[in-house]
């Protein structure tokens, strides 16, 4: 009974920070309900019974991505006002949404396999890691996406170096 209740608000949670983060004005702020829905997101998994998942949501993308994402909005933010964005209020973004969720909610509730349980045999922590971190497995495109991250971060900055109108020259 605990588990299906701390499911629902952290589904609640998920949902509630995907929102907020789609009408929010301002970036850094949708940033930080970015941050929320990964965080959210690590607790839904912990419930589903795969730890190694969520503390690897939780460091990858709550803690590197996450805020990769909000320092390089506030060391690229020129001014306050950069940051904030237009709201046009889209109908037909609205709208599409709306038939996508009228979509899944069809394929989830008539869909004959998702009735059925499958027996899965899931690898123990020591294979999964082992499968992860295997020069054979996912460890080169880990370090890859590290790497574009750390050069997306390095190129902001770069680009925004001599944009800064108040930033006295020389021996000014």
């Amino acid at each position: 009974m605990l588990n299906a209740v701390a499911f629902g608000v952290l589904s609640f949670a998920v949902i509630l920070g995907a929102v907020m983060m789609m009408r929010t004005n301002n970036l850094l702020h949708g940033a930080y309900w970015l941050l929320e829905v990964a965080i959210a997101s690590a607790g839904i998994i912990w419930f589903l019974g795969a730890e190694y998942v969520a503390v690897v949501q939780l460091l990858v993308y709550a803690g590197s991505v996450g805020v990769l994402l909000v320092f390089t909005l506030m060391v690229t933010m020129r001014t306050r006002g950069e940051l904030v964005r237009p709201s046009d209020g889209s109908i037909v973004a609205f709208l599409g949404a709306a038939a996508f969720l009228a979509l899944m909610t069809y394929a989830i509730l008539f869909s004959p396999q998702l009735t059925q349980v499958a027996e899965v045999e899931y690898p123990s922590l020591q294979e999964f890691g082992v499968a992860m971190f295997s020069m054979e497995g996912w460890v080169l495109p880990f370090e890859l996406v590290s790497l574009v991250l750390t050069v997306a971060l390095i190129a902001a900055v770069w680009w925004t170096k001599d944009a800064n109108p108040n930033r006295k020259k020389g021996g000014e």
